[in-house]
Parts: structure tokens; C-alpha cells; sequence
């Protein structure tokens, strides 16, 4: 495939937005690659507050948030001694080491939204990531439309805003009438949720021993299963299984570092059930990563309400389209503002998400009860 035509070349720099729609103070911290940094690794951000940076048009690089953070007055380490645990993070989640300006990424768990802007293809590609685990929504909104290029501004918002909410309490009723409309899209370009789980269903997702913080157990030191009579947490951050455990088949490394020999764990195919557009494992690429031409920038905002969204499944013929050629074509355009069409594709991928997770929890309670 010949590489995508560079549009907006005259750009140098683009925006990076940082949004704070948490009820609590967040920290984001973020780490650089390559490229032209925003000029800060990490600052506190309070509720409702937006952040604008800038970064170079060839920028990689990562943003996360972190949370229940206390730091000393100079930001250099936490606020007291030892910082949480005694082990020195000033956050719960997501720390860097105590400081506000992070030097190294975030510790796990953390859900990442990835940047690598430019590409020598003249595309860019980004993602959210639940391969370091989860703690807060997250959700990605192109901000091609502001970029002042025809050929970027033409890119329908619900091609390129994914959403992830593995938190009960941010869940929109799956039969929300307007579940169209969130992160920048409208109800011209309806954005295709995730919509066959329930509240119950999201609170429980994580598996019961990669909560950071399980619940204290019963008297007796036995879990049951299912777990339905023990309350979980409503901030109920979850490890991956490779942040957790490091064994190779769950972090694809050594004998494991191929497609074919490494295979999502249990955890990676929850993760999946609740943000089907994010990165559950390392070879989780094919459903998890958004490609389109370069030249824009983004924003990134934590803690966005409604549902995950279920772009690349549900718009797939549209992406690759737009992937190949760089360019929105008349009969893309008119796809992405069907809402029949959106709504028929995204009921049938629903439908088979719900069954495999029904047999993804049989096969959990079976393996349970052998060991």
C-alpha cells in the first residue's frame, strides 16, 4: 500500500487537551517517547478543569491519569512519610515514583490513552490500552474537526472517539436514548456503544484476585463464587494478569512472543466484554488500534459518562477505508450517519458479546470448582 498523502504539513505543532471530568482531583501524568513533548510529564487537574497543551506533530507518547494522590508542597514526594503503603507513591494508582512531574511511566494499574502521531505511512495511530490494567474511564475525541483541513475536518467523530468505562457508577442505562451523542459526536454521526452489559455486570468485571484492593474475606478465608454477597468497591482499580502475575504466557514474552502462542488470558477477555475498542493483551491490535491520516491533535478526557463504544467492530468496512485511502469517500459518509445501518451492525456484534460472556463465566465457575 502506497503511504497515505500528508495533510496539514504545516502544523508543527498540535493540540493535546487534558480533561478532568472526574469528581475528584486527578493528576495526569504523561510520558514521552519521541517526538516534541507537551513541555510537562504530569500536573494536577481539579473537577470539571481542561488542561491545553501542545506537542510536535511527530510526537509518541502516553497520558493516564492518576488518583487519590497527596502530594508535599513542592510536588518532589508524597505529603507523608513513606507515602501510601510506605512504599513512597503519593497516588493510589498510576503513580511515577511520588512526584507530580512523572520522569518514568505510571505504575500499574493504569488505563493509558497511546499516541504515535506521525508514521513514515503519513497516518497516525492511537489506541486505549488495558494491558497495564485499569483505574479510571477513559476517552479519546479527535479534534481533526478544529484542525482547519478539509481533508481532516471531513472524518465523522464517531470513526475516531473511542470510550472506555469499566466503572459502574459512570454507566448509562443500556436503553439510553441518548447514548448517540457522547465525546464529540452528535446524532448525525451516532457513535455504536456497547450495550448488553449491565450495571451488575460492569462493578464484578474484574477477576476477584486482580482487584488492587479486594475486599476484606469472609471469616472462614474462602471466597465463594460467584461472589455476589461480598460488596466490591465503586473505585475498584483491577491489575492485568500480566501487571499482576508476570508470567510469560500472560505478558507474551519468551516462548509466548507471537500471536499464534500467545492467547488473551481471563482477564484480558473481560476487559475486553466491557471496552471492546480498547488494547486487552499485546497482540490485541487488530480490534484495539484507530488509524487515521495525520495532522490533527486530540483530547484526552478521564472519567467520561454513558457506555464504551464499539467503533471498530461496528465500523470497520468504513475504517479500513479510511485507512488505506486517507480520504472520506460519499458513500463513508453517508454509512456514518446511518443510524439503521449503525444500529443493525453494532445489535448483532451485542448479541454474539453477550453469549460469549455467558460461556466466558460458565468456563470461569467450572475451572473453580475443579481446583
Amino acid at each position: 500500500m502506497p503511504p497515505v498523502p500528508q495533510v496539514n504539513v504545516r502544523a508543527n505543532t498540535v493540540p493535546l487537551v487534558v480533561t478532568n471530568q472526574c469528581t475528584e482531583t486527578i493528576y495526569p501524568g504523561l510520558a514521552t517517547q519521541a517526538g516534541t513533548s507537551p513541555g510537562t510529564n504530569g500536573f494536577g487537574l481539579a473537577p470539571g478543569a481542561t488542561r491545553n497543551l501542545t506537542v510536535g506533530h511527530d510526537w509518541q507518547g502516553r497520558v493516564w491519569g492518576r488518583t487519590n494522590c497527596s502530594f508535599n508542597s513542592a510536588g518532589t514526594g508524597p505529603s507523608n512519610t513513606g507515602g501510601n503503603n510506605g512504599g513512597g507513591a503519593a497516588c493510589t494508582t498510576g503513580d511515577c515514583f511520588g512526584v507530580v512531574d512523572c520522569k518514568v511511566a505510571g505504575a500499574p494499574p493504569a488505563t493509558l490513552a497511546e499516541f504515535t502521531l506521525a508514521t513514515s505511512s503519513g497516518q497516525t495511530f492511537y489506541d486505549i490500552s488495558l494491558v497495564d490494567g485499569y483505574n479510571i474511564p477513559i476517552g479519546i475525541v479527535s479534534l481533526y474537526p478544529e484542525s482547519g483541513n478539509s481533508k481532516l475536518t471531513d472524518i465523522p467523530p464517531n470513526l475516531t472517539n473511542p470510550i472506555c468505562i469499566g466503572t459502574a457508577a459512570l454507566l448509562a442505562a443500556d436503553d439510553s436514548t441518548s447514548d448517540d451523542t457522547y465525546l464529540g459526536t452528535n446524532s448525525s454521526f451516532p457513535i455504536p456503544l456497547e450495550k448488553s452489559l449491565s450495571y451488575n455486570d460492569v462493578s464484578r468485571w474484574c477477576p476477584w484476585d486482580l482487584q488492587s484492593d479486594p475486599p476484606t474475606k469472609p471469616g472462614d478465608g474462602v471466597y465463594p463464587y460467584p461472589d455476589d454477597t461480598i460488596t466490591r468497591p465503586l473505585f475498584d482499580p483491577c491489575y492485568s494478569a500480566c501487571a499482576k502475575n508476570a508470567r510469560d504466557s500472560d505478558c507474551c514474552i519468551g516462548k509466548y512472543n507471537s500471536p499464534s502462542a500467545c492467547k488473551p488470558s481471563g482477564y484480558s477477555k473481560m476487559a475486553k466484554k466491557v471496552c471492546p475498542d480498547a488494547y486487552s493483551y499485546a497482540f490485541d491490535d487488530q480490534t484495539s488500534t484507530f488509524i487515521v491520516p495525520s495532522g490533527g491533535g486530540f483530547e484526552v478526557v478521564f472519567c467520561p459518562t454513558g457506555r464504551s463504544s464499539n467503533i471498530l467492530a461496528t465500523m470497520g468496512p468504513e475504517l479500513r477505508q479510511l485507512a488505506a485511502t486517507g480520504a472520506v469517500s460519499a458513500q463513508m459518509l453517508a454509512d456514518t450517519q446511518n443510524i439503521t445501518l449503525i444500529r443493525s451492525r453494532n445489535a448483532g456484534i451485542t448479541l454474539r458479546s453477550a453469549n460469549r460472556l455467558a460461556v466466558l463465566l460458565v468456563a470461569t465457575f467450572l475451572t473453580l470448582l475443579a481446583a
